[in-house]
């Protein structure tokens, strides 16, 4: 997904975001977020979140390592990832969080509201 609003003075921004939603295996779901999570992308990674933190999924790992820039509109998108997946009963995990994400979440203190992997097999041995 690209989005490009409207020009303001002759200005275009640009912002790409993509999020890919994979099954591992029966009730384990891996959400692949990457670009920007900003204000022009949160509803498109609202909607992928959404789709993946609901039953009968169990346990839901969110991929954030191909991620580069993470507004408070994306926090906002991870937090409600985290109450979706508290009123369904459903485990919910980052992974490979780098500095776009992590900075965010340590300067909110929301990092520790998170379980936290490098990796999808180290979460999936953890998990």
């Amino acid at each position: 997904m690209t989005s490009q609003p409207e020009p303001r003075d002759g200005e275009m921004i640009r912002t790409t975001f993509d999020a890919r939603t994979e099954q591992l295996e029966p009730g384990v779901l891996l959400v692949r977020l990457s670009g920007e999570i900003d204000i022009a992308t949160t509803d498109f990674a609202a909607e992928s979140i959404r789709a993946a933190v609901a039953p009968p999924a169990r346990l839901v790992l969110i991929d954030v390592s191909a991620v580069t820039f993470c507004s408070s509109a994306g926090l906002g998108n991870l937090v409600e990832a985290r109450n979706l997946a508290g009123q369904h009963n459903i485990t919910l995990a980052l992974v490979g969080v780098g500095r776009p994400v992590d900075r965010p979440l340590a300067i909110t203190g929301l990092g520790g509201q998170f379980r936290i992997y490098s990796t999808v097999a180290e979460a999936l041995a953890s998990l």
